[in-house]
Order: C-alpha cells, then sequence, then structure tokens
C-alpha cells in the first residue's frame, strides 16, 4: 500500500513539473507572439503620422505630404519672397488649409505637422521647419489658411536640388544594398551605424551653437561628397534613411541634452530602433566624439541603450508626438 502511495506521489509530481514547464513554455510563445505583432503594427516610415490622434492633424500631413513630394520630385525653383527686407526668404510651395481645420490644429498644431513630417522623411534636406501663414478669401466668400513651406537657401536652384537630391538616393541605395538581405536587423544596424561614422566628420561647433550652415544639419551634409560633415541632425537623419531602405524599424528623436535643457531649441538628435524585444536608443553623433586631439574614434556608448541608460538625452515629446520609451536589452552591443 504504501509503495503505491509513494508511486502515486512521484507520478504527480511529475505530472505537475510538466505542465509547470508547458504552461511557462506557453507563456513564452505567447509572449514572443505578442512582441511579433506588435512589431508588425509598427510603420515608422509614418510613425509620427501615426501618432496624431486628431483626424484634423492627419489632414495637414496629407495635404502638406502631396504638395512637398511634388517639389521634392520636381526641378522647380523656390521663389523668393519679401526681396531686400530683413524678413526675406524662399517659399517652396504653399497649401489651403481651410478654417475648419485651422480651428482645430491653428499654428502650433500646424508647426506640429511640419515637425512630425520632417521626422518621417528625413530626406526632405530642402524643407526648412519654418512656415509662414496668412488667411486668404476664395470664391463664394469662404476663408481658409494660405501655408508657405520655406525652402533653404542653398537649396532654391530646382536643377541643382534634383543634383543633390538623387546623389542623396544613390547613396542610401548602395549603403542598404551592401548589406546581405538575410542579416538580422541589429546586425544591418550596427554595420550603418559604423559606415557613416568612419565617413563623416562631426560638427562639435555648429551643434554646440546651432548656427551652422543649413546642410550640416541635413542628409546632404553626410552624403555630400563635398561636405562629409554634419551636426547630429544630420547624422540621425541619414540613420533614419537608411534603416527605412533596409526595413529596419527606425525613428528620428529630436530633444536636448542635460547640459542644454533650458534651451529655447532642440540641441541634439538621435534615432530609436525597434528589434524583436523592444525599443533601443542609437545615437550616432555621441558614438563619434571628438578627441582632444581632434582626432575622431568610433565607440558605442549609445549603440542599442535603454532610455534609463540615456538619463542624459531628453526627447522633446512637444515637438513630435508619441515618442516611445526604450527598454530592449537583448541586441545591446555586448550581443553582437
Amino acid at each position: 500500500m504504501r509503495k503505491k502511495l509513494l508511486l502515486f506521489i512521484i507520478a504527480a509530481i511529475f505530472t505537475f513539473s510538466s505542465m509547470t514547464v508547458l504552461a511557462a513554455e506557453d507563456t513564452a510563445d505567447k509572449d514572443a507572439k505578442d512582441k511579433k505583432s506588435a512589431a508588425a503594427t509598427i510603420d515608422t516610415s509614418l510613425y509620427y503620422y501615426n501618432n496624431f490622434d486628431n483626424d484634423a492633424y492627419r489632414d495637414a500631413y496629407n495635404q502638406l505630404k502631396e504638395a512637398a513630394d511634388a517639389f521634392h520630385n520636381s526641378n522647380q525653383n523656390a521663389e523668393y519672397e519679401n526681396a531686400n527686407t530683413e524678413n526675406s526668404y524662399y517659399k517652396a510651395f504653399s497649401i489651403n488649409v481651410t478654417s475648419k481645420t485651422w480651428e482645430v490644429i491653428g499654428p502650433t498644431g500646424m508647426q506640429a505637422v511640419i515637425n512630425a513630417f520632417l521626422a518621417d522623411n528625413p530626406t526632405y534636406f530642402w524643407m526648412s521647419p519654418s512656415f509662414n501663414y496668412s488667411t486668404k478669401s476664395l470664391d463664394g466668400g469662404a476663408v481658409c489658411y494660405n501655408v508657405e513651406i520655406v525652402c533653404y537657401n542653398d537649396y532654391a536652384n530646382g536643377s541643382s536640388r534634383q543634383v543633390i537630391k538623387n546623389n542623396i538616393d544613390i547613396s542610401v541605395s548602395n549603403l542598404a544594398g551592401n548589406l546581405e538581405k538575410d542579416l538580422p536587423d541589429y546586425q544591418k544596424e550596427y554595420l550603418i551605424h559604423n559606415a557613416i561614422i568612419e565617413d563623416t566628420y562631426f560638427q562639435v561647433s555648429n551643434e554646440n551653437s546651432h548656427s551652422g550652415l543649413s546642410w550640416s544639419y541635413t542628409v546632404d551634409g553626410i552624403f555630400n561628397a563635398k561636405h562629409k560633415t554634419a551636426t547630429s541632425f544630420g547624422y540621425a537623419k541619414a540613420f533614419k534613411a537608411v534603416m527605412d531602405a533596409t526595413g529596419v524599424k527606425c525613428i528620428y528623436v529630436e530633444g536636448n541634452t542635460k547640459e542644454n535643457d533650458d534651451s529655447t531649441y532642440n540641441s541634439h538628435a538621435w534615432n530609436m530602433v525597434y528589434l524583436d524585444d523592444g525599443w533601443y536608443i542609437v545615437d550616432l553623433a555621441y558614438d563619434h566624439p571628438e578627441t582632444t586631439s581632434g582626432k575622431n574614434v568610433l565607440i558605442y556608448d549609445y549603440f542599442n541603450i535603454t532610455s534609463d541608460e540615456a538619463s542624459d538625452l531628453n526627447p522633446a515629446s512637444d515637438w513630435l508626438p508619441g515618442i516611445p520609451t526604450c527598454t530592449g536589452t537583448a541586441h545591446s552591443i555586448d550581443s553582437i
């Protein structure tokens, strides 16, 4: 009797242990499936557009995108406005925003739309975040708001702008195309991180003063053989452009460092990538420091780290909607 009871207890323990292991495996499988499902729903090519929770913002974004795409792919010259005044500028194009939409977004919302568009479209190197607006009367007595999008002076000429655009497109395509197709995303990210840093000089002085030439804040500074130098804004835009071309989920982020936290403008830019276990921070500019000897070096202090590890970076959540918190750990530099 005792022997039978002992065998029964052993069998019960074995069954319970097996059930526990199976339950743990089922939970792990479910977590993996949930993460895979979450990744499939993230579209980083329209990340900030998708994070607008109001149709008025999305309508303005779509209107801006249609006009910006047309200008980007044309050799149209930007128009010189307010000539011979201190307020002169080059107008790329204008859009008419309905009064109904404007009542919702206003000038602050229009700025948010432009910020989001530029963050989602890093190769639009010619487009300034600045804009002008005025009321405009339409036939029938209706009123809309005419929004003028500003083109950087360096890119006002349509023919030369197209040459630069084609060079950027080729550079991005070549960097993405040189990667083996079956590489995991984190390895693609690692190789492009290194390739951009090794071919570019970090403009520390312009980064801190925010007074550099326009190209130093764009992909043109990275990919133009005449420059090959940029601020963190150029690094982050170039990295996103190549990640988009490779299919790696990546967003562009602006904000401030702790040392510039009281700044009235965004003083730094970096990236976030989404891998299979979550979001990671990648900061190419901070992985490319200038040494006291003036020599540039490649490090990995800001490669695939968490938000807690990058506590000196403060993303501007009021500038771009839905900036995520980075918690991924499986693909830090130690895993590569």
